[in-house]
């Protein structure tokens, strides 16, 4: 009957034991190899498909834009009027947020 704990034995366990983290470590690799390789996939479809949409929209923001920049020329009275009140109505609701976000001062309490 051999000892279980002789260091022939040991080394076999050592060799073998190496062996099958050798074998995972490949597994784990390949799998994730794949995994990088469907995501990059994934976003280079995703990409292509928003692409078009992106190029339409900033032709579209540029059309609206010389056609405001146009109207703006045209009506210098009304355009200023419009900025006054867009700004005036930016400073009410900071003024609002402002306000609400402060706490309530401490109050007294006679008992």
């Amino acid at each position: 009957m051999a000892n279980p704990n002789t260091p022939q034995t040991n080394e076999n366990e050592i060799t073998s034991l190496r062996a099958e983290v050798a074998r995972l470590t490949k597994i784990v690799s390949s799998q994730g190899a794949q995994a990088y390789s469907d995501v990059r996939g994934r976003a280079a479809q995703a990409v292509d498909a928003v692409g078009p949409a992106a190029r339409k929209t900033v032709d579209a923001a540029k059309a609206e834009g010389g056609a405001l920049a146009q109207t703006a020329r045209e009506h210098p009275a009304a355009a200023g009027s419009v900025m006054v009140l867009a700004a005036a109505l930016g400073m009410l609701v900071g003024y609002a947020l402002g306000a609400s976000s402060q706490p309530e001062p401490p109050r007294r309490r006679y008992w």
